[in-house]
């Protein structure tokens, strides 16, 4: 029995997310400002205090959700995307 395709929690596992935050300034050829952080967690909740930490510091930040994908190989993972923050958003 295969268990690509299935939604089953209990057959995924535990829920594993991924932060990714870029703060870019300047020009693509020669930024002045070209910083990057990423984190993991399987806790969302603290992943989301940690993006609202960096877009108070000019970052934006996007939170996927890793999942299992089913080609071309069961054990690639995609990534999801759950939320993203940004500055511009934050200020209003």
């Amino acid at each position: 029995m295969s268990d690509i395709g299935d939604t089953s929690r209990s057959l995924r596992g535990p829920r594993r997310y991924r932060l990714d935050a870029r703060r870019f300034r300047g020009p693509l050829h020669a930024p002045a400002r070209n910083d990057h952080e990423q984190h993991e967690s399987d806790d969302l909740a603290a992943l989301v205090e940690i993006a609202r930490t960096l877009v108070a510091e000019g970052f934006t930040a996007w939170i996927y959700e890793r999942v299992r994908s089913a080609a071309p190989w069961p054990e690639a993972w995609d990534l999801r995307l759950v939320t993203q923050l940004d500055p511009d958003r934050a200020r209003d």
